[in-house]
């Protein structure tokens, strides 16, 4: 299992799955809503839509993440242990306005518009062949489901991404640049976060796959779409050497990449310091709490009801659950994992 299968195994390809009734579903509700039905390849692409949407927001948990430093300016700021998760709502115009601002850059390419990220420790994802050994390379005991339903078959793979660490260094100078280079104009840094820096830390991780079928390195190869995801790993960490949450927040929101709905629903996040917001496509999917291992988490289905996501924190520890499943199911597979 290579860094790209891992990446495509967390969500990027289209899941194979029995889609009838819920297209019957999408069908009357183009119906009752007047919409011109889509072609049925087009209406087949919405889970991959929905998983790509959720990937291509990813860089909003990064920022929300860095907000939720805590502490006093003039020493070092530790994030919280997450304690809640929810949900903010990412439309389409926000993907527009944050794809603007980094002008087709990833997610470390983008940061770097803004200062200095420089990985300490870069992560790096590999198979192991056991739930054994990936407990062992990644230092903790790793859940696995007891109990799964009859769509998930075939042989578990699992992959372990190492702790990672990077220090990201604001810098007022590149950030005008970067603004001017890309034709617009980026509000002054202010002089207590110009030159601080962030040190970010996550993981390790485990993600136990099923349905992506190993590579022969020889020939044409089978596309590795998994049926089922179940990632476990230790919560981030984010410390700044002096400029605070308010301060931090309140810049970060300024920016011409973040759309004026986006920085409300993040403002009112009622304390940043605990709660971990997650990035769903406000178009795509629907959220909402959900109780798993007697926590709450948050449940992110796409509009079909043929995909579902559960992200939960406990314990100091981050789960997921992600596949071609109902509610149900994906609710099921979490409360066994043991």
């Amino acid at each position: 299992m290579n860094e790209s299968e891992i990446e495509r195994g967390l969500g990027t390809a289209e899941p194979r799955v029995d889609t009838e009734a819920a297209l019957a579903r999408l069908r009357t509700r183009i119906e009752d809503e007047g919409v011109v039905a889509a072609p049925p390849a087009i209406r087949r692409r919405v889970p991959a839509r929905w998983l790509q949407g959720l990937a291509a927001a990813a860089g909003v948990v990064l920022v929300a993440s860095a907000l939720t430093l805590s502490g006093v300016a003039d020493s070092i700021l530790k994030i919280f242990e997450p304690r809640s998760i929810v949900g903010v709502p990412i439309t389409q115009q926000d993907l527009s306005y944050l794809g603007q601002a980094c002008a087709g850059l990833d997610l470390q390419q983008c940061m770097g518009t803004y200062g200095t990220f420089e990985w300490t420790t870069p992560p790096q994802p590999k198979e192991v062949q056991s739930l054994a050994s990936a407990s062992s390379t990644a230092g903790y005991s790793v859940q696995t489901p007891s109990s799964l339903p009859a769509s998930v078959t075939g042989p578990t793979r699992y992959g372990v991404i190492n702790r990672s660490s990077a220090t990201f260094t604001f810098s007022a100078g590149a950030t005008q640049q970067a603004a001017t280079r890309q034709g617009r104009t980026a509000p002054p840094m202010p002089a207590n976060i110009d030159g601080s820096h962030l040190y970010m830390t996550a993981g390790p991780a485990v993600f136990q796959v099923w349905g992506a079928p190993a590579s022969t390195g020889r020939g044409p190869q089978p596309d590795p779409i998994p049926t089922l995801v179940v990632g476990q790993a230790k919560a981030p960490v984010v410390t700044s050497d002096g400029v605070t949450v308010d301060q931090l927040r309140t810049y970060l929101l300024q920016q011409p990449g973040v759309s004026p709905q986006l920085a409300a629903a993040i403002r009112a996040i009622g304390d940043p310091a605990s709660t971990l917001p997650v990035p769903v496509p406000a178009e795509l999917a629907v959220s909402h709490p959900v109780t798993v291992q007697g926590v709450q988490g948050l449940f992110i289905g796409d509009n079909t009801g043929i995909a579902s996501a559960i992200i939960w924190q406990k314990d100091g520890m981050m789960f997921e659950v992600i596949g071609s499943l109902t509610e149900r199911q994906a609710v099921d597979i979490a409360n066994s994992m043991r």
